[in-house]
């Protein structure tokens, strides 16, 4: 691209640059020059040079019109090709096959992105922060979902001492909930377990609301149904 037209197109998009945030098409570089140097920094296709079969990202496709990045400076970026990768642990853009921008999770307050929420909190299990993806958020429990890469290892044949199948990546799940967002506790998506984090007296009516409404607390989607309706108790 010409250097005076990106030149051109940064400018006219750092003077219109509000606080509520900044629309950043898909393929378009010059738009992400105002975010690179603080938030992001340009990253190669990670699953080209993988032998791995698989991949480390969390979504199918990239196209995701509704994504939205909310920086700790009050800021928010809106991207059409967001996703998640869940090997290296952060959210990255795609401009094009090649140029993807990687966001600097330290810089990130949230994400939004397909209607889900995610945030960073501590990782006990590593003692590092990560992002977990926020299933519930009531005044007195949230409950988190973390996503994991796993390897699977390939078929190997004794006979002739090698594989016949290559290894792949799986994403894998665990759920933990919070009563402080400080500590979290791992946690099994069933009945018993999650009615033992919520307030006493509204145990026997979230029981009696998913029976009601034919719903299980081992489903995601039906989960947050039960706890919409806890939350206008």
């Amino acid at each position: 691209m010409n250097k005076l037209l990106v030149f051109i197109l940064t400018l006219t998009v750092n003077l219109t640059f509000s606080q509520a945030g900044v629309n950043i098409a898909g393929d378009s570089f010059a738009n992400s020059n105002g975010i690179m140097s603080n938030d992001g920094i340009w990253v190669t296709n990670s699953t080209k040079s993988s032998r791995l079969k698989g991949s480390p990202y969390l979504f199918d496709s990239w196209n995701s019109s509704n994504a939205l990045i909310y920086t700790k400076n009050k800021k928010a970026y809106k991207f059409n090709k967001l996703n998640y990768n869940v090997q290296l642990e952060r959210f990255e853009a795609k401009f094009s096959e090649d140029s993807i921008l990687a966001f600097n999770p330290g810089n990130v307050d949230k994400v939004v992105i397909e209607g889900r929420t995610f945030k960073r909190y501590l990782d006990s299990e590593f003692q590092r922060n990560s992002y977990f993806e926020e299933l519930v958020v009531t005044n007195s429990v949230v409950i988190l979902r973390k996503f994991e890469i796993a390897i699977k290892e390939g078929m190997f044949n004794p006979l002739t001492q090698q594989k016949t199948t290559d290894d792949s990546m799986i994403v894998k799940e665990k759920y933990f909930y919070t009563t402080d967002k400080e500590e979290l506790k791992p946690i099994q998506l069933k009945r018993s377990a999650i009615l033992k984090v919520v307030d006493a007296d509204k145990r026997d009516i979230l029981k009696q609301y998913a029976k009601d409404n034919n719903l299980s607390f081992k489903e995601v989607n039906d989960l947050k149904l039960i706890f919409q309706h806890y939350n206008t108790l």
